[in-house]
């Protein structure tokens, strides 16, 4: 088995400042980079999606309405 980086830690301007939210059935870690806010959204054992933005409420409302999709795609 081969250990991935934590590519979350590798983004982060400053990796003392990542936030994790729990929102329905998934995690996300959000935070600051140099350039913007990023945020890696994933249900447990899944592959993250990376949502990108300029601050931090615009990126936790593209988080949220990714994972509404597809909660919505599931159903």
């Amino acid at each position: 088995m081969t250990i991935q980086p934590d590519l979350a830690s590798q983004v982060f301007h400053d990796p003392g400042a990542i936030e994790e939210i729990q929102f329905l059935d998934h995690r996300i870690r959000l935070g600051p980079t140099h350039t913007g806010w990023v945020s890696f959204v994933a249900r447990p054992g899944e592959r993250p999606t990376i949502v990108l933005a300029s601050d931090r409420e615009t990126l936790l409302a593209q988080s949220h309405k990714l994972v509404e999709q597809r909660i919505e795609r599931r159903r």
